[in-house]
C-alpha cells in the first residue's frame, strides 16, 4: 500500500481523476441531460445513461492521460535504468496501472454519488438495472487509461498523448451518429450510449454483458502492452475479447433496449393514475387534476380520472385512439419537468384542453392542424368560459386558428345548451379517436 500511496502522488492519476469528475458533472449539470422527465437526475436509470453518454468527452481524455503516464520513464530518463532491474516489470507498473484504476474510480463514484443524491429526493422508483450501465462506464474508463499508457511506452513520442485522445475523439463522434444495419453491433463496442429518450426502458442486458467483456479484453490489453511493450501481446486479448463480445451484442437497436414494465406500471388514487416512475408528482398534480375533472363535469358523458401516458418522451409519430372515459396526460408534452415547475393553473389548462385530450399529431405538425387546434380551442372556450390561447400554442398557426375557433364558438353559442354540450361531447370523442375532424363534428359541417 505505501507504493500505491507513493504512486499516487507521483503520477497524474489524482490529477486526471479530478479532472474526469470535473468535467462529468460539469457536462452532465450543463445541456440536455437536464432537460424533462429523463434528465439525469431524475431516474436512476437516465442518472447512468447520461454518466455513460458524456464519456463521449472523458474518455479521449482518459485516454490520452494514460498516454502521457505511458510517457513517465522516458521523460525521466530512468527508462534504461529500470528495465536492467531484476524485479519483473509487471510488478512495477502494476502499482501504476493501479494508482490510475484507483483514481478513475473514485471520479466515477463522486459523478454517481452527486446524481444519487439528487434522483433520491425525486423519485420513489429504486432499482439496481442502473448499476451494471454505470459498472461497464467505469471498466471502460480504467480500460482507456490502460489502454494509453501502453500506447505512450510502446510509441514514446510527445505526439503520441495528443494523437490518441484526438483518434480516440475521432472515433466517438464517427460511432454516435445513426448507425443501421450490420454496422449497428460495431457502434456498441464504444463507451458511450445513446443519450436516454423515455425512462421506461434501459440498456438491455445483453449489452451491458458484451461491453464488459470488451472492455475487460481492451484494459488487459492496456496491461500488456505496459508490462511488456509487445504490440502481438496486446492484440490477442483484443481479438478474444471482440470474439466473444460480439455475438453478445444485439443486432438492432430494437433489441438494445429493454422496457421497465414496473417503471410504467400505473398507480392510481383519488382518480389520478400516474406511472410508478412519476409517483413522486401525485402531490403537486392532484390539485390540477381535481380541478380539471371538475371543469369536464360540464360534460354529458365526462371523464372519471386523469391517467399519465407511459410513452417515450418526444412522440415521433401520431398518436393512436385513447378512452374517453379518462383525461390522458404525457408531462413531457407541456414541458412539466422543467427547471421552475409549472403553476397548478398552467398545469390545470393543459388537461382542460381540448376537453381533455390531446393533440393526434405527433413532432411534426401537419397541414391540418389549424383546424384541430381551432376545435380545440373552441372546446376549451365553453368548458371555461374564457378565451385564451391553448397551452403549447403555436403562434405561426395563431391567425388561421383563431378565425377558425372563434367562428366555431359563434355558431356553438347559437344553439341550444343542450346541443351545445352534446356538440363538444361528440367532438372531443372525435379528437380522441384521432379520427375524422373534431372541427366539423363541432360545428357540423358549417366550419
Amino acid at each position: 500500500m505505501r507504493v500505491l500511496g507513493i504512486e499516487l502522488r507521483r503520477t497524474t492519476a489524482p490529477v486526471l481523476g479530478a479532472l474526469v469528475a470535473v468535467v462529468l458533472v460539469g457536462l452532465l449539470d450543463w445541456g440536455p441531460s437536464t432537460k424533462n422527465s429523463t434528465a439525469w437526475d431524475r431516474q436512476w436509470s437516465t442518472m447512468a445513461e447520461w454518466a455513460r453518454f458524456m464519456l463521449l468527452f472523458a474518455w479521449p481524455l482518459t485516454l490520452g492521460a494514460g498516454a502521457l503516464q505511458g510517457l513517465r520513464d522516458r521523460r525521466s530518463g530512468v527508462e534504461e535504468l529500470f528495465g536492467s532491474t531484476p524485479r519483473p516489470r509487471a510488478q512495477r507498473v502494476g502499482w501504476t496501472l493501479g494508482a490510475l484504476a484507483l483514481a478513475l474510480v473514485v471520479a466515477c463514484a463522486v459523478v454517481l454519488a452527486v446524481g444519487a443524491v439528487r434522483v433520491a429526493s425525486a423519485t420513489d422508483h429504486f432499482h439496481l438495472g442502473w448499476a451494471p450501465v454505470a459498472l461497464v462506464g467505469v471498466v471502460a474508463l480504467v480500460a482507456a487509461a490502460w489502454l494509453g499508457m501502453g500506447l505512450g511506452r510502446l510509441v514514446p513520442s510527445p505526439l503520441t498523448p495528443p494523437l490518441v485522445a484526438v483518434a480516440g475523439f475521432a472515433l466517438m463522434v464517427l460511432g454516435s451518429g445513426p448507425t443501421g444495419g450490420a454496422a449497428f453491433r460495431w457502434t456498441l463496442l464504444l463507451p458511450s450510449v445513446p443519450s436516454p429518450e423515455t425512462v421506461y426502458a434501459s440498456v438491455a442486458g445483453s449489452v451491458s454483458l458484451g461491453q464488459a467483456v470488451w472492455f475487460a479484453g481492451v484494459a488487459l490489453a492496456g496491461f500488456l502492452l505496459v508490462a511488456l511493450r509487445r504490440a502481438w501481446l496486446g492484440a490477442l486479448p483484443l481479438v478474444v475479447a471482440l470474439a466473444v463480445a460480439v455475438p453478445l451484442l444485439p443486432s438492432t437497436p430494437e433489441g438494445a433496449v429493454a422496457a421497465d414494465p414496473v417503471a410504467a406500471e400505473l398507480v392510481c388514487a383519488e382518480q389520478l393514475c400516474l406511472t410508478r416512475a412519476h409517483e413522486d408528482e401525485r402531490a403537486a398534480l392532484a390539485g390540477p387534476a381535481r380541478e380539471a375533472l371538475r371543469a369536464l363535469a360540464k360534460l354529458p358523458s365526462p371523464p372519471t380520472s386523469v391517467r399519465e401516458v407511459a410513452a417515450p418522451v418526444r412522440p415521433r409519430d401520431a398518436r393512436g385512439p385513447e378512452p374517453v372515459d379518462a383525461v390522458w396526460v404525457h408531462l413531457d408534452e407541456f414541458t412539466y419537468f422543467r427547471t421552475a415547475p409549472p403553476t397548478a393553473e398552467q398545469v390545470t389548462a393543459y388537461l382542460v384542453a381540448g376537453a381533455g385530450t390531446r393533440t393526434c399529431y405527433g413532432e411534426h405538425v401537419p397541414r391540418g392542424a389549424a383546424r384541430e387546434l381551432a376545435a380545440r380551442t373552441a372546446m376549451t372556450t365553453w368548458l371555461t368560459g374564457r378565451v385564451e390561447p391553448l397551452p403549447m400554442y403555436r403562434s405561426w398557426l395563431s391567425r388561421e386558428t383563431d378565425g377558425l375557433a372563434a367562428e366555431a364558438l359563434a355558431h356553438l353559442r347559437s344553439l341550444p345548451e343542450p346541443v351545445q354540450a352534446a356538440r363538444v361531447q361528440a367532438a372531443r370523442e372525435t379528437q380522441a379517436a384521432c379520427s375524422g375532424d373534431a372541427l366539423t363534428t363541432l360545428t357540423a359541417g358549417t366550419t
